[in-house]
């Protein structure tokens, strides 16, 4: 068969599509993949947002076939995925069109979730310099117990590369993940990130952030709660520890005496507490002792007193009357 020409005879919007593309990266993709970058490039030409769940309905494909695919474009650098701290999806970013020569390692494998978000052009970051650290991969298979997989040592380069963690921090967050006998690497990327967002940088910062979150469970669990403590929550407990300058064995007796008088609003009954004993200058357990001695003998003396006021009060309501006994003797002589 000879060349033919292709000619439009419609005046229609069109999805342009690099030359690259379709020269040095189509071939290597399968079905799924193309008509999953095809539509996102589509839906980012015309500004429209889409999910994961749209796209798998758009084809008859499941949601994990779509993820692959986005996933396999992140990988050959032609889009990157912007995650939340929890892992969830909100936002695709085409990346412009290099040839396969100029290409650098992608970071790391996202796992999905299906809100809608936005597909948007994104030309001006660029990629982080990648190094191979196969001391660092090594260390991890021996806090872990076993080889690692290649979604975990990507995630391990994401840490590095993408959040910019040290050797040395990177070792404490294995070690500290392994330690609490969590040994998923999801759970891994979660710390990472939450230590990133907090602007961790060492593993000093790191050991402070973990004796303070586990003395937040620690308090939680003395007030009789299971679930996760908030932000606001957490800035109580960072006052009763740090601007009173109580120890944690202080609070947690502040919240055992709390659970026996209330069943609602513990932190802020607990807080009362805590204030009330800062004002008075208490400081230890000692002093908390010592002062429930100083009430105790207190109420004793109040209580004493009020039993003697009622007491004279009782004798004194009785009507004290002088008796002249000449006087009667002489009535009683007189009647008869």
């Amino acid at each position: 068969m000879g060349r033919v020409a292709i000619n439009t005879n419609t005046d229609i919007s069109t999805t342009m599509l690099s030359n690259i593309f379709i020269d040095e990266y189509l071939a290597d993709a399968n079905d799924a993949q193309i008509k999953v970058y095809l539509y996102l490039l589509r839906m980012m030409c015309s500004g429209d947002a889409t999910s994961v769940s749209d796209l798998a309905d758009k084809f008859n494909y499941t949601e994990k076939d779509v993820e692959r695919a986005l996933a396999y474009w992140e990988k050959q650098g032609l889009i990157s995925l912007e995650l939340s701290s929890t892992g969830r999806l909100t936002g695709i970013h085409m990346q412009d069109i290099i040839p396969r020569k100029a290409a650098s390692i992608t970071s790391l494998d996202g796992a999905m979730s299906l809100p809608r978000y936005s597909v948007v052009k994104k030309t001006e970051s660029k990629k982080k310099k990648h190094t191979d650290n196969p001391q660092m991969l090594f260390v991890a298979e021996a806090y872990f117990g076993r080889t690692l997989n290649t979604n975990e040592i990507k995630t391990i380069y994401y840490i590095q590369d993408e959040l910019e963690f040290s050797e040395d921090l990177i070792d404490y967050l294995l070690q500290y993940c392994a330690d609490a006998g969590k040994k998923d690497f999801d759970y891994v990327r979660k710390v990472a990130i939450s230590w990133h967002e907090k602007g961790i940088k060492n593993p000093e910062e790191a050991r402070l952030e973990s004796s303070s979150h586990k003395t937040a469970y620690t308090i939680m669990r003395e007030l009789g709660m299971t679930t996760a403590p908030t932000n606001v929550e957490l800035r109580y407990f960072n006052k009763w520890q740090n601007e009173f300058g109580f120890s944690l064995q202080v609070i947690l007796e502040a919240c055992r005496r709390t659970v026996l008088q209330t069943q609602v609003k513990r932190i802020q009954y607990c807080d009362g507490i805590l204030r009330k004993w800062a004002k008075s200058g208490i400081v230890t357990l000692e002093d908390v002792k010592k002062a429930d001695a100083t009430f105790s003998k207190t109420m004793q003396a109040s209580t004493s007193d009020k039993n003697s006021v009622k007491v004279t009060n009782l004798f004194n309501q009785f009507q004290q009357n002088e008796y002249n006994m000449d006087d009667i003797e002489k009535k009683l002589l007189d009647k008869h």
